[in-house]
């Protein structure tokens, strides 16, 4: 059973179980904005006076950027949403249930919401 106490503090994770999520997150993060960043600029990108074949080929990877980018922006912000729970202390608990997410589970998924047992959709 947990307590308030226990949950307001990172779901009882040890300091180095912390640090090691943190690390994760950070890192994740940072190739997160570094890919969005090439993504956005491959889908802006246009170059002037190309080919038919040449400009259907620069559509095709300028779309492909734009799902790419959309995608990374959609995991940083969960990235992000788990930086800021963790520095308010809500890291590792489940807002389904209330109750600690275990650490396996945020070491494959560190932007963890909820355990995998818990069904999302109600």
């Amino acid at each position: 059973m947990t307590t308030a106490g226990e949950v307001g503090s990172n779901a009882g994770l040890t300091m180095e179980q912390l640090g090691v999520l943190r690390s994760r997150l950070e890192r994740l993060r940072s190739e997160l904005r570094v890919r969005l960043a090439r993504d956005e600029a491959m889908a802006r990108e246009a170059q002037q006076e190309i080919e038919a074949l040449d400009a259907a080929e620069q559509t095709r990877e300028q779309d492909d950027a734009v799902v790419r980018a959309e995608y990374d922006r959609t995991q940083l912000r969960e990235v992000e949403d788990a930086v800021r729970r963790l520095e308010t202390g809500r890291y590792g608990v489940s807002e389904i249930s209330g109750d600690p997410i275990s650490y396996e589970r945020l070491l494959v998924v560190p932007w963890a919401r909820y355990d995998s047992d818990e069904d999302p959709s109600g």
